[in-house]
């Protein structure tokens, strides 16, 4: 049986990320591109948590998303708060259902953009918002959830992310230099839809 005993962060390596998992004993090697995603969404979640121990400035990537996702997250907290607190998410397994649920509904028409990916972190987000305080404490929680969001987009939108200039040449040059209300007018819309394939399960 595969355990993990260390944390993700200290297996990193220029060109692989071992991962393994104890719960459902498999390992992966993880390309860069995985790897800088799942690091995107580590960071993320716990820039929503606000329990980063890291202390170093997070990348340019990393502060567009967060700016970005933040936004889009709030906004939909605000507008669907009674249906969100409906919602069940009590354990990771409970969340992971949840996420692949609505992603299945969400990308089920083919179409993949920057827009769709940003909604992913913004729900990942709110999933993660939405488990108990115990869950959420450890990082091992936030790793697994990261990895599984990370790998989501991977298999999803990996081929397309690659044409369209990955994170750094694609993400990165359409958002950094819009302005903040355009941005958030492509993703928000969308999130809303997502959003609303809940009501097909709950």
């Amino acid at each position: 049986m595969i355990k993990m005993c260390r944390s993700l962060s200290k297996l990193w390596d220029p060109q692989f990320l071992w991962v393994a998992d104890s719960n459902t004993h498999w390992g992966k090697m993880m390309d860069t591109e995985l790897a800088l995603t799942y690091r995107l969404v580590q960071d993320y979640l716990q820039f929503v948590l606000q329990t980063s121990t890291s202390g170093s400035e997070p990348s340019k990537t990393s502060q567009v998303l967060r700016s970005l996702a933040s936004s889009v997250q709030e906004k939909v907290e605000e507008n669907m708060k009674g249906y969100l607190d409906s919602l069940p998410v009590a354990s990771l397994e409970a969340a992971r259902t949840v996420f692949n649920q609505v992603m299945a509904g969400e990308f089920e028409d083919g179409v993949i953009n920057w827009g769709r990916i940003v909604t992913i972190f913004a729900f990942s987000g709110v999933l993660i918002k939405k488990l108990p305080p115990g869950q959420v404490a450890r990082s091992m929680d936030i790793e697994h959830i990261s990895f599984f969001v990370a790998e989501f987009i991977m298999s999803t939108a990996g081929d397309w992310m690659k044409q369209n200039g990955g994170w750094e040449n694609g993400f990165l040059k359409k958002f950094e230099t819009k302005s903040c209300w355009l941005t958030f007018l492509e993703v928000t819309g969308h999130l809303f839809e997502m959003f609303s394939l809940l009501k097909q399960y709950y």
